[in-house]
């Protein structure tokens, strides 16, 4: 995923559109559909395709740093050292653009570079006493595939006390995020009819507009860097060559922009993790992604930094959301680093997507780098997720769904805004993705209901370090571990929690988790005696509860009561019969909460939990 530009380091996203819901006469452009969208392959490795984009940074008090009028000499004479001309070629010429937010030269080659080449001069450029860092400007992207199954109606199971959700009523009561800017770097956001109120004016960093017949248009608005933010479109075809393949817009930050803070309360839609916050918009990829400079100068710009060409953000974000990422690690990456590092040292949190690869985390950029918090993913049974990375580098887990899971589009997916256009904006629609990309944003929501309840206790803004204290601090642990050698941080986004925390309370109890009826909670394992209690809501005129225990290998016992929590001792239902396949029927069962316990009677790995209600 490491191409000319730079990568988009997002959740494998799969995009339904929605199906039937009830929707307010003001909504009435909120409409369903069934649009079927491919998978999105993330493109190869940059070095396989050569290379024309460069980002060099000179040191302070250099020839260079001091006269820019320097640096094509400079780039001239590592291009004569490092570059042999072969007969069919010429010697390139480096041209720098301009200087970005960090003081680096945004350097582009006259024509393409031989993976060989572009490393020669790189190794060149790194020799020279004058220069900090050299590295190529490689693009990042989106990381999300679409599903085409049919769509079911919304279910929000990733914000509510389910097994994998983030319990954001409990913390809706202290904090909606009132006050707080949350930049979310990404394609752009349209004005959504469930999203455009919460929306405040961003900007558009993509430089690559196709100023020419041999240089991609990234941008597709037919211009460069301006202040609006809004996302045209960012679908790929056969007349852009250099993105690998044809896929549909993917109105990725809408959706992102969604799940940070569409408007609730408003009978619309969906609900936003932190709905009183308010987003910034930030474009930062376009047509097959982004560059690395443009993502680098944006970071600056949304904290507040200074970025020659740009009028100063007058609105600073106190959260940046960072759904995207590349290939290779962030200490390859400098220019990304330093543009966090100025962004955090002005106290504003960056949150990052792990990359949806299921691989470790270490080996991409920004998930790897140094002051961020990195998101990996679950589906709603708070199991790691089959795409999510993992690693040392990743801090917790938060709702990114998961295609492999039994919950079905509606559960299986975090749905949040979007829209059908297959290329340019059409109807207002909701969607269903699944990715990193999508546990990301639930993180920075997270962050921005905690900064306003502790503003609002009169306790201060929370630095970016104590952020990440608080939210490693406030993490569930997963109902289901994740592999030793796949772990994904401290445990599961909680923010009632988190916000507790920031109030200066102390932690509640841990919530019981809930059980959805007719969805399989599976994965639960444990030793001899080990029991797990889960609740769930029966409903009035209820004609039978079906509650059972299924698959996985060991012995395990089922215990239910109405009202609190069994004991073996006390239950008023059981099942305990050999193996796994216990099974609790109840007829016209009473209203109201009921709980279950399974209690291993020898060690068991793989049970699924199901609960029926008729």
């Amino acid at each position: 995923m490491n191409k000319p530009l730079s990568f988009c380091a997002c959740g494998v996203a799969i995009g339904v559109a929605l199906g039937t819901f009830s929707l307010s006469s003001a909504a009435a452009d909120l409409a369903t559909g069934n649009r079927v969208m491919p998978l999105r392959q993330l493109p190869g490795a940059q070095a396989s395709n050569g290379a024309t984009n460069f980002i060099v940074k000179y040191r302070p008090g250099s020839a260079p740093a001091r006269d820019r009028s320097r640096v094509p000499a400079s780039l001239a004479a590592a291009t004569s050292r490092g570059i042999v001309v072969q007969s069919a070629q010429t010697l390139p010429r480096l041209h720098s653009v301009r200087r970005g937010a960090t003081g680096a030269e945004i350097i582009i080659a006259s024509r393409v570079l031989a993976p060989a080449e572009s490393q020669a001069l790189l190794q060149q450029l790194r020799a020279d006493p004058d220069v900090a860092y050299a590295q190529l400007d490689t693009r990042k992207y989106a990381l999300d595939l679409m599903p085409n199954d049919p769509q079911l109606p919304i279910y929000q199971w990733d914000l509510l006390n389910t097994v994998g959700g983030i319990r954001g009523p409990a913390a809706w009561e202290h904090s909606t995020g009132e006050g707080v800017v949350v930049a979310v770097l990404d394609t752009g956001a349209a004005p959504h009819v469930d999203l455009k109120d919460n929306l405040i004016p961003g900007y558009d960093f993509i430089s690559w507009y196709g100023q020419s017949a041999d240089q991609p248009d990234v941008a597709g608005d037919g211009d460069g860097r301006d202040p609006d933010a809004t996302d045209p479109g960012d679908w790929v075809d056969a007349s852009m060559p250099w993105c690998g393949g044809s896929s549909s817009s993917s109105w990725h930050g809408t959706h992102v922009a969604g799940t940070v803070a569409a408007m609730t309360n408003n009978g619309i839609g969906v609900a936003g993790t932190s709905w009183g916050a308010k987003v910034q918009p930030v474009r930062v990829l376009g047509h097959c992604g982004g560059l690395t400079s443009d993502i680098a100068d944006a970071i600056v710009w949304a904290a507040g930094g200074h970025v020659d060409g740009v009028p100063d953000n007058p609105t600073p974000a106190d959260v940046i959301n960072l759904s995207l990422g590349g290939s290779g690690r962030c200490a390859e990456d400098p220019a990304t680093q330093e543009a966090i590092d100025l962004a955090t040292a002005r106290g504003t949190t960056v949150v990052v997507a792990a990359g949806n690869q299921a691989a470790d985390a270490v080996n991409y950029s920004p998930a790897s780098c140094r002051n961020v918090i990195t998101v990996g993913a679950t589906g709603i049974g708070g199991r790691i997720a089959s795409y999510s990375n993992y690693g040392s580098n990743v801090a917790l887990a938060a709702p990114g769904g998961d295609p492999d899971s039994s919950a079905g589009i509606s559960q299986g997916y975090v749905w949040s805004t979007g829209n059908e256009g297959a290329t340019v904006a059409g109807r207002d629609i909701l969607v269903g993705m699944v990715g990193t990309s999508m546990a990301a944003p639930h993180v920075a929501g997270i962050v921005a209901l905690m900064q306003s309840a502790s503003v609002g206790a009169d306790r201060g803004a929370l630095s970016p370090a104590q952020v990440r204290q608080l939210l490693v601090d406030s993490a569930r642990p997963f109902p289901i571990a994740p592999p030793a050698d796949r772990q994904i941080g401290a445990g599961l986004a909680d923010a009632a929690g988190a916000v507790q925390l920031a109030l200066g309370n102390p932690l509640p109890e841990p919530p019981i988790p809930g059980l959805q009826n007719g969805v399989l909670s599976s994965g639960l394992g444990g030793a001899a005696a080990q029991s797990f209690v889960y609740q769930l809501t029966v409903p009035a005129g209820t004609r039978s509860l079906n509650l059972r225990t299924v698959g996985g290998r060991g012995d395990v016992s089922l215990y239910a009561s109405q009202g609190t929590a069994p004991t073996p001792d006390d239950a008023q239902f059981r099942s305990n019969r050999p193996g796994n396949a216990e099974t609790i029927v109840v007829s016209n069962p009473r209203a109201g909460t009921w709980y279950l316990r399974i209690v291993g009677e020898a060690a068991f790995t793989d049970v699924g939990v199901l609960a029926i209600t008729r």
